[in-house]
């Protein structure tokens, strides 16, 4: 159902994703919105890392309560306030997906919806 695509004949990947993902026979898409820092007490989460690894863990219920899992991830988005913090993102992204390996796309950006913020992580599922 799904396959990666990383051909030959463009550059590899500057981290672990790959450059596509083609779904066949998907009977369930999952589209998460961005998910943010905020813990399931209403507080935010501490520096950097501890914003992203929240994220990731919202991203995570979020699927489970659609019956998907992580391996279930064909893209994400990921936006950024701090340029200094794309090397910690890859980090924290690829030991929370533990290996799996989906599209992905990163942007910096000059804010979010709130200044303390400073990930947002969109994703894309499909089961």
């Amino acid at each position: 159902m799904i396959t990666r695509h990383s051909p030959t004949t463009v550059a590899p990947p500057s981290s672990d994703y790959t450059h596509g993902v083609k779904v066949t026979e998907a009977e369930t898409w999952m589209h998460v919105s961005g998910q943010i820092g905020i813990r399931s007490d209403g507080t935010l989460a501490g520096g950097s890392a501890e914003q992203m690894e929240v994220s990731w863990q919202r991203i995570f219920a979020i699927l489970e309560d659609a019956e998907m899992s992580k391996d279930n991830i064909v893209k994400v988005t990921a936006f950024l306030t701090k340029a200094e913090d794309v090397g910690l993102y890859r980090e924290v992204r690829d030991r929370m997906l533990e290996g799996h390996i989906c599209a992905s796309t990163l942007l910096i950006v000059s804010g979010l919806a709130d200044p303390e913020w400073t990930v947002e992580i969109e994703a894309i599922a499909a089961k």
